[in-house]
């Protein structure tokens, strides 16, 4: 083999391996991707009256709240209750875990003294839910035929 021999044939191979990476066309691809959403919950006002507290301290608003999970997995809910008594308002936070389709009771005795409006604001978990779509996706030769690393080498 002389050298006039060797030097075409790598050009040959250098000329294959760039046509193949710069011929391209579009094929269609099903992609899978990811939405968030919260999960899906219930809540319903059982109880709200005053209840003694202390004996110093006066009566507060207690209430009770029922929680219903209706989504399909168990989840962390937060529970926020607003408490206002015309004055100030107040929050507190209560973290409850709720199987699948379960109904929690939550209670709740405010930190004002005397009559307070509340709200429950509820903070649902969020879960991850898998999706597809059809996807125009650019190949070239090397792709098409299992040796898109050639390619990758190369673009490095």
């Amino acid at each position: 083999m002389n050298l006039q021999t060797i030097v075409i044939g790598v050009f040959g191979i250098i000329l294959a391996v760039m046509l193949a990476t710069t011929i391209t066309w579009e094929v269609e691809e099903i992609e899978t991707y990811f939405t968030s959403e919260p999960y899906t919950y219930e809540h319903s006002l059982v109880r709200e009256e005053q209840t003694p507290k202390f004996l110093w301290f006066g009566g507060v608003t207690q209430v009770q709240f029922i929680v219903r999970n209706t989504d399909i997995r168990e989840g962390t809910f937060v529970l926020n209750f607003v408490f206002d008594n015309g004055e100030i308002t107040e929050t507190k936070t209560e973290t409850v875990r709720i199987l699948a389709g379960e109904k929690r009771a939550v209670t709740m005795d405010s930190p004002l003294k005397g009559k307070s409006s509340v709200t429950l604001n509820i903070i649902p978990p969020n879960k991850s839910i898998p999706n597809e779509r059809t996807v125009m996706k650019k190949v070239t030769v090397l792709d098409y035929i299992g040796l898109g690393w050639i390619k990758a080498l190369l673009s490095w």
